[in-house]
């Protein structure tokens, strides 16, 4: 029988048996290196997963936050805001300055003259009221 040219025994059969090798050695390099490389995506994956939820939790906080000032700032505006005045405390040489007749009763004592001291870490013992002994003493 007799061959066409193009059918040339001696040079097509050595380029399919090198074909095929470098097939199986590609199979094989896949079937050894590809589970690193998905265990190494699948890490990366968790990775960018994690920072999406801390990303996401970050976010959620600052609209939280924004929020509250928009709803304080839109009650102090729509409500006014209530300011009180600190009452100060009174001055006990002021108050013995006023005459006996015309000064109320003591509002350390009540007028009994006598208040509870502290003498120790929970102890009380009934004293001279400080505020109006010295009145007393005055006449």
């Amino acid at each position: 029988m007799c061959r066409p040219s193009c059918c040339d025994k001696a040079g097509g059969q050595g380029a399919g048996v090198a074909a095929v090798a470098l097939i199986l050695i590609g199979t094989l390099i896949v079937a050894k290196i590809g589970p690193i490389v998905a265990q190494i995506v699948h890490i990366a994956l968790e990775v960018l997963r994690i920072a999406a939820l801390t990303a996401g939790a970050v976010l959620a906080l600052a609209v939280l936050a924004w929020l509250a000032v928009m709803i304080v700032r839109w009650r102090l505006r729509h409500h006014g805001a209530q300011w009180h005045a600190i009452p100060q405390p009174a001055n006990a040489t002021s108050w013995q300055n006023v005459p006996a007749g015309d000064r109320p009763e003591c509002l350390a004592c009540g007028g009994s003259g006598k208040v509870l001291q502290l003498i120790g870490g929970s102890r009380y013992q009934p004293g001279a009221c400080p505020v109006c002994e010295p009145a007393q003493w005055a006449g």
